[in-house]
């Protein structure tokens, strides 16, 4: 975070958090809002997510702070997350990715994909991708991702990236945050070299 973003340099910007309901995105709400920055944030429950907007406000100080319901799970979802947001806003400075889960149990989403490599790695691809061009529009950009020192045990078998033949919660898990890692890596190599003002970058808990 730069000084002139901490000395409240936020102010007009537009950040959208996934997964803003709790934890990590709700606390990086809190922050964003109260350094003048409107905080949208995404949640699947509308009840949960209302009580989210107004405790980042309450806690904040700010005003400037909404929710957007989404399924990140299923493509379509985040599809209709990216319309969703174009339609209320013209602009784009900070995407966080922070949704998450742990399955327990293996299951597929609608579109026959593990679950949790549908919402920790594929939803955050395809979102980021959706709203690229807002965020090239608006630069100086940032894209944050939540990464995980789970990463270090997850592998990529690339015969078996649905994880049918062998699943275990905390391996795929730190599979889908390598995925998320190595999705940052090369989006950063592909804005070098650019005069780019764009900047990717993870985060570890």
């Amino acid at each position: 975070m730069s000084v002139e973003e901490a000395n409240g340099g936020m102010n007009g910007k537009v950040v959208l958090i996934t997964g803003g309901t709790s934890g990590i995105g709700k606390a990086a709400a809190v922050e964003l809002a109260g350094m003048g920055a409107e905080v949208v944030i995404t949640g699947r429950n509308e009840e949960r997510g209302r009580e989210a907007v107004e405790e980042i406000k309450g806690r904040s100080g700010s005003g400037a702070a909404s929710l957007l319901l989404a399924d990140l799970s299923a493509q379509a979802g985040v599809r209709r997350l990216a319309e969703d947001f174009r339609e209320g806003h013209d602009r784009l400075d900070v995407l966080v990715n922070n949704a998450g889960v742990v399955n327990r149990r293996r299951s597929e989403t609608v579109d026959g994909i593990e679950s949790t490599l549908a919402t920790n790695h594929l939803a955050p691809f395809l979102l980021t991708n959706l709203l690229l061009d807002l965020l090239k529009e608006s630069a100086p950009s940032r894209i944050v991702t939540t990464a995980s020192e789970a990463e270090r045990w997850g592998r990529l078998d690339l015969d078996d990236l649905q994880s049918r033949r062998r699943y275990g919660a905390f391996p795929v898990y730190g599979m889908t945050k390598l995925a998320n890692i190595m999705f940052t890596i090369d989006l950063g190599r592909s804005w070098r070299g650019r005069a780019s003002r764009r900047t990717a970058s993870t985060r570890a808990p």
